[in-house]
């Protein structure tokens, strides 16, 4: 196992109907470049990473606790780059949420880019109360697509735990070998090349909500493809995705397509009609 190469360790608190920033704690090239308030007492956090990306062998640990009633938003300035496994075989990343009672955490990194013979081991753990809410993103690229690479890389895998009142509600597990792997078969990618997914835990989701936001995904794909019909946007390349709900308490929405900015525009409107629809909040403007 690799030795910690960057950490961050923050917590936050809710004082007099705004959330702050009550402990913090990191380690090179990983930092919190600042906080700052939204409307509503929400908080949006940003995270840089000050080396190219997660090199050969670095083991990267986040751990974040939100205190009650807390509101949060987490991003990070730009694509985390995953570079080529030389000398040590695997690079990990390993984040850790606690969700106290009341929380709602909006946790959406900028994607995943695996670089040719990248080999990297991700692994998150979810731990929430009742009464709070989680809304997670991942978008995974699978290399420098302007430079040929298409899945070149050498390992990718990923494992999701969440627990809802100590009770394990989802358990997610992937695991991406290309050289080993038929990705074009039956079952697996097709054409497909890049990955992106939405996951919302939360006691409050009903079917009949999952049934209205799946009327409202249909609805954004057919305007965008009629956009592009009569020559008002540019032709979009097609997205293959499907809407599930997880044991309790969740939906998960996957997405698969060609091109990452348009898994971005459909997982961002979903996350916009979300916070209206269910929570009523309203629009978030991250600027970066």
């Amino acid at each position: 196992m690799p030795s910690i190469t960057g950490c961050i360790s923050a917590s936050f608190a809710e004082v007099e109907g705004q959330t702050k920033l009550s402990d913090r704690m990191h380690a090179y090239p990983l930092k919190i470049a600042k906080a700052f308030p939204f409307d509503g007492g929400q908080l949006g956090v940003y995270v840089m990473d000050a080396s190219p990306g997660i090199m050969s062998g670095d083991r990267y640990e986040l751990d974040w606790r939100f205190g009650e009633e807390t509101q949060v938003f987490i991003t990070n300035q730009s694509y985390t780059k995953v570079h080529p496994a030389y000398a040590h075989p695997l690079s990990e990343q390993k984040q850790s949420l606690t969700l106290l009672r009341g929380s709602y955490v909006e946790y959406m990194p900028e994607p995943l880019m695996l670089y040719k013979d990248a080999v990297l081991s991700s692994t998150m753990e979810v731990r929430m109360e009742p009464g709070s809410a989680l809304l997670l993103t991942d978008l995974v690229c699978p290399g420098r697509t302007h430079r040929g690479e298409i899945f070149h890389y050498t390992l990718y895998q990923n494992k999701l735990s969440v627990y809802y009142d100590n009770e394990l509600i989802c358990a997610a597990r992937q695991r991406v070998e290309p050289g080993r792997q038929r990705l074009a078969g039956i079952g697996s990618w097709s054409d497909y090349t890049h990955s992106g997914s939405l996951y919302l835990f939360y006691d409050g989701i009903g079917e009949t909500f999952i049934e209205q936001l799946r009327e409202f995904i249909e609805h954004v794909l057919q305007e965008r493809s009629d956009q592009a019909a009569a020559g008002r946007a540019v032709q979009q390349s097609p997205l293959y995705y499907g809407l599930s709900r997880a044991y309790k308490h969740g939906l998960i929405l996957s997405v698969l397509g060609h091109k990452v900015h348009a898994i971005q525009f459909l997982l961002e409107a979903v996350w916009q009609y979300i916070r209206k629809e269910l929570f009523d909040k309203p629009p978030l403007q991250v600027r970066k």
